[in-house]
């Protein structure tokens, strides 16, 4: 009964940890969504402007100065007409005519200069500003929990982010445009064409009201096909990859799988399409009614000149500068509602999936610290993954003191590797606690969580960078201070030794085919993996199947040369291969997320039946 109550009261606290996880992100994006254009203009703009704010100013400064140069013009066209309607009358000398074709011709060439120092200066801002969002997002990944990156959903939203952040500079660019480009622009022609006849401005907005209320439909429709099609393109993008790129295509082409991912990526290609297809249709039904609109806003103005030129009301120089600057102003309308403000209503959605990841909790740190190696203890730790409702791990109690070094061994999925991230800090158990001397982890400054720790884990990475790098990489600012001796010695220890023939440029050559390099075998790899482990200074390091790839004689070099560079550190050491299990001082045996056992390896041979087995089987595999 009280086993039934137990596992009643776990799975209870599973449901309400998820039920509070999933009610902080909707919280979070029912708060993006309440958000409209100006306070979210107000929330990126002081992040825009701090990029760069004298080149921000000078910027905009020019985009001004455009505006003013476009009136300008217009008044110089129309002072050039009076000028030639006075010269057929013989009312004026062709000097004066000349002077104001001049004078036009000058005004012309400073608006299209401002206007290319303010593209200039608007494409050096946008990659500063580019950087700096992508910067603060690659650190918000960096500060999340760990096991926020097992979740399909937080994938997606870190997807939808980093196209966000390319959104962000151009939302500012955007509004500022609008406010230092077309808004002054109207107001000065609006100001000229009321001067030239009082009824003339008030017909402009039969051109901006239909299509204000088109784009503000087409944002909505934007939004939701981001919201659908974000997790599709992620498989997209995975099928693409199983096709074309190195670490898939030899066991995709061996298998004769080609086909099964064309299959896939073409049938979510389709429905990505098919997504796209019904977004522009509304999309564009929405644009034909507004240009319609439009279009009888500009007959209309057209209508309305003649009709007061007719009247007398204008002049005929009038008429010709105002026809002539029509195009202008319908070219710049066009502009800013269809572009301007069409990449505006695209991007909002996204600006907001930005923010939105932004604002997701974090990991949480302490303020204690640590100075010199501790006991570690795990005192009835369990933890389950998100969206499963099996424990990975229950009830796992032992002590480690400084300079000890523990095995874990156990079958395919009995929770070593979630053991090992759990003791590295990596994940946070659900029940019970990990202390260092006495500290819990979370307890642990941040500087401080993860220092004088190293690791390997069975699924290593290859890094496509230099050999230097690959090693360094741990510990990089050790390199500032240090020379290659150092890499080189943590190589060696590792079994890596540097092939002269194969790496021409020594510590520089790039470990990738791809980018004109060399490439590796998995067993080098391997070994390189635990001469970066080997190159980082730590009292703890965590050992997840770092032979696998490697045979057993060097395997058994590779345990024994540990354990001697070892000395007073605390290892952990998890593998399959028992025979390395000896040279530890004590072994924890798992079994599906439980601890069956913990002794030493003879004392577990006569206690412990399920380690006998797990022995005589490994013995039977290597006879």
């Amino acid at each position: 009964m009280s086993i039934a109550k137990n596992v009643k009261q776990k799975v209870a606290q599973r449901a309400a940890r998820k039920v509070a996880q999933r009610s902080a992100r909707n919280a979070v994006r029912n708060a993006a969504r309440k958000e409209r254009l100006p306070k979210l203009v107000f929330k990126t703009l002081p992040l825009v402007f701090r990029v760069s704010p004298a080149l921000f100013i000078l910027e905009y400064t020019a985009t001004l100065f455009d505006a003013v140069l476009l009136v300008l013009t217009t008044i110089s066209l129309q002072n050039f007409f009076e000028h030639v309607t006075k010269l057929a009358a013989g009312e004026t000398s062709f000097n004066a005519v000349l002077l104001a074709l001049i004078w036009f011709a000058l005004l012309k060439m400073a608006d299209e200069a401002a206007d290319g120092v303010a593209n200039f200066l608007g494409e050096l801002y946008a990659s500063k500003s580019n950087q700096v969002m992508l910067n603060e997002l690659n650190r918000k990944v960096d500060r999340l929990d760990a096991l926020e990156l097992e979740d399909p959903e937080i994938l997606t939203q870190i997807g939808q982010a980093y196209r966000g952040a390319y959104d962000v500079r151009n939302l500012i660019h955007v509004v500022m445009d609008i406010a230092c480009l077309y808004v002054p622009y109207f107001v000065f022609m609006g100001l000229y064409l009321w001067h030239v006849e009082p009824v003339l401005p008030w017909i402009l907005p039969l051109v901006f009201i239909p299509v204000i209320v088109m784009h503000m439909l087409r944002s909505n429709y934007y939004t939701r096909l981001d919201d659908l099609s974000a997790p599709l393109r992620r498989k997209e993008e995975h099928y693409k990859e199983c096709m074309t790129t190195r670490p898939f295509f030899k066991e995709t082409r061996a298998l004769g799988a080609g086909g099964f991912f064309l299959a896939r990526y073409t049938q979510t290609f389709k429905r990505i399409q098919q997504l796209r297809y019904q977004t522009e249709l509304r999309s564009q039904g929405v644009e034909i009614a507004a240009n319609v609109c439009s279009l009888a806003g500009y007959i209309a103005i057209i209508g309305l000149l003649i009709a007061l030129l007719m009247q007398g009301r204008i002049a005929i120089s009038s008429f010709a500068a105002i026809l002539a600057a029509m195009y202008e102003m319908f070219a710049l309308m066009t502009e800013v509602f269809d572009y301007r403000l069409g990449e505006l209503s695209a991007s909002m959605g996204q600006i907001h999936k930005y923010f939105r990841f932004l604002a997701l909790p974090e990991q949480r740190y302490g303020q204690k610290q640590i100075s010199s190696p501790k006991t570690l203890t795990l005192e009835k730790v369990g933890f389950s993954y998100p969206g499963t409702t099996r424990s990975a791990l229950r009830d796992i109690s032992v002590t480690i003191n400084p300079g000890e070094t523990l095995a874990i061994v156990g079958e395919n999925g009995s929770g070593k590797t979630t053991l090992a991230k759990l003791i590295l800090g990596l994940y946070r158990p659900e029940q019970g606690q990990i202390l260092l001397g006495g500290i819990p982890l979370s307890e642990l400054a941040e500087e401080n969580a993860y220092k004088n720790v190293s690791c390997v884990f069975q699924d290593f990475q290859r890094y496509q960078l230099s050999l230097r790098d690959n090693v360094a990489i741990s510990d990089y600012a050790k390199l500032a201070v240090t020379d290659d001796a150092a890499v080189q010695e943590a190589a060696s220890a590792a079994g890596f030794h540097i092939n002269q023939q194969q790496m021409v440029q020594g510590m520089d050559t790039i470990l990738s085919k791809e980018f004109g390099g060399t490439d590796l075998s998995r067993g080098e790899w391997q070994r390189l993996s635990i001469a970066r482990a080997y190159y980082r200074a730590y009292w703890l390091i965590v050992l997840d199947e770092p032979t696998a790839a490697i045979d057993p004689f060097e395997e058994d070099r590779i345990y024994r040369d540990f354990m001697a560079l070892k000395k007073n550190c605390t290892a952990i050491i998890i593998t399959h291969r028992l025979g390395a299990v000896r040279m530890a001082d004590c072994v924890l045996v798992l079994r599906e997320g439980q601890m069956t056992a913990i002794g030493t390896h003879e004392q577990l041979l006569s206690e412990s039946r399920y380690y006998r087995k797990l022995w005589a089987a490994q013995n039977r595999y290597m006879k």
